[in-house]
């Protein structure tokens, strides 16, 4: 019996979830005008992903979707998901540690002041 659960389908997962919250840390924070109490899963998430830029750490989803890539046959990719992805789109050309400390200090610099403006409006 096939099923559609295959390396292939969890790796591509891994990298849909992956993005999104990507996603969801640089611009969700856009969504606490309407649903202020989103905060409490928005400001971890920002912490999370410019945190991890900043200090250079690779996010744990990043070797999980590489492992299920190479058990359907497909390459890896090295480096972090962003740059990957970046490259990939042809939007990148700096060195990885560039690139993590610049997207780290923009998702915290862009949610920073997101969050003073909009907590101030509702004041």
């Amino acid at each position: 019996m096939q099923t559609m659960f295959t390396p292939g389908f969890w790796a591509d997962s891994i990298k849909w979830f992956h993005g999104l919250f990507v996603l969801f840390a640089m611009f969700g924070g856009i969504l606490l005008v309407w649903f202020p109490a989103l905060i409490l899963l928005h400001a971890p998430a920002v912490i999370w992903a410019g945190g991890i830029n900043l200090v250079g750490w690779t996010c744990p989803l990043t070797p999980l979707e590489n492992r299920f890539r190479q058990a359907a046959g497909e390459a890896g990719y090295r480096g972090g998901f962003i740059q990957h992805y970046l490259e990939k789109a042809g939007l990148s050309g700096m060195d990885r540690r560039t690139l993590e400390t610049r997207v780290g200090w923009t998702i915290l610099g862009w949610n920073g002041v997101l969050y003073i403006v909009i907590f101030s409006a509702l004041r």
